[in-house]
């Protein structure tokens, strides 16, 4: 090692102590200041999101996402492959009657709804549940 390096080294060491020295103490008046605050602070306050009332949550199910969906969420929403999706699109040009929207970059957005649509709980019968019916009278033919 170099005479000039070892100084410089000892100069920098000598530096770097006395930094921590200064931070350590800057960070316990700053201990010290919040301490302060917390202390004048009355006992009885209420933090703002504890003084809201409970919002209630809807009975009808999940909530709907605001925007379109792309088809891994549709797909996981499904609990399907995604490829699933996009072969029954490619073979119909439909996902049991509905149709994206094919953006620039080829990827396909669905409808906001395009769950409830294919999961409805009312009497008339979801396009999946129709498929199943159809799939299983054929096997029960055959």
């Amino acid at each position: 090692m170099q005479a000039g390096n070892a100084s410089q080294l000892t100069t920098l060491a000598a530096t770097l102590r006395d930094a921590q020295k200064a931070f350590q103490l800057a960070h316990a008046v700053a201990l010290a200041a919040l301490a302060a605050l917390v202390s004048d602070s009355p006992d009885d306050a209420v933090p703002s999101c504890e003084s809201q009332p409970p919002q209630a949550h809807s009975i009808r199910g999940p909530p709907v996402k605001a925007g379109p969906l792309m088809t891994a969420e549709l797909a996981r929403e499904l609990n399907i492959t995604p490829g699933t999706i996009r072969r029954r699109l490619c073979d119909t040009g439909s996902y049991f009657g509905l149709v994206p929207v094919k953006l620039a970059s080829g990827r396909l957005m669905w409808p906001p709804d395009s769950v409830a649509q294919l999961t409805r709980g009312d009497p008339r019968p979801s396009p999946i549940r129709e498929r199943a019916t159809q799939v299983e009278r054929a096997r029960d033919a055959s």
